[in-house]
């Protein structure tokens, strides 16, 4: 049966999507399989770090906060904070600044699991993304206009 693209029927490499997930993928598995010896998944760590870089300058972070940085569904982040939450990593509280949100902050548990963990993934990315050398900063340049 024929491929039913005329673009990249002869060459599927000159997809940009495809080598696009391809990379995703490579990294993304790196990091999963690291961060799984640490008993986190990658959802997990975004939540996590995103919810401790938002702590350095708000006292009473939201979901809805670590969802828009994270760029991810509110739901999900919800579903997320309540199994970190029950592992102990974090907590939400009324947030006396909004009585409709809760306050989210990272637990000891928490903070000691990013410690452990941002190496982790920052050696992952050095490794990863150190092969563009000189032309990472114009990668992400590329990026933040795709987003």
């Amino acid at each position: 049966m024929e491929f039913p693209s005329d673009r990249f029927k002869s060459d599927a490499d000159a997809s940009t999507g495809l080598i696009f997930i391809r990379a995703y993928n490579k990294w993304h598995g790196a990091i999963r399989n690291e961060l799984r010896k640490i008993g986190i998944t990658h959802s997990q760590f975004v939540v996590m770090t995103v919810l401790n870089y938002l702590s350095q300058s708000d006292e009473f972070v939201t979901q809805v906060s670590v969802a828009k940085m994270a760029d991810m569904d509110v739901m999900s982040v919800s579903q997320i904070m309540r199994n970190l939450e029950a592992a102990g990593y974090l907590a939400r509280t009324a947030n006396p600044k909004d009585t409709r949100a809760n306050a989210v902050r990272l637990l000891d548990e928490g903070h000691e699991v990013i410690r452990l963990a941002l190496p982790i993934v920052e050696r992952i990315d050095d490794d990863f993304f150190g092969v563009l050398s000189g032309d990472e900063k114009a990668f992400r340049d590329f990026l933040h206009r795709l987003i």
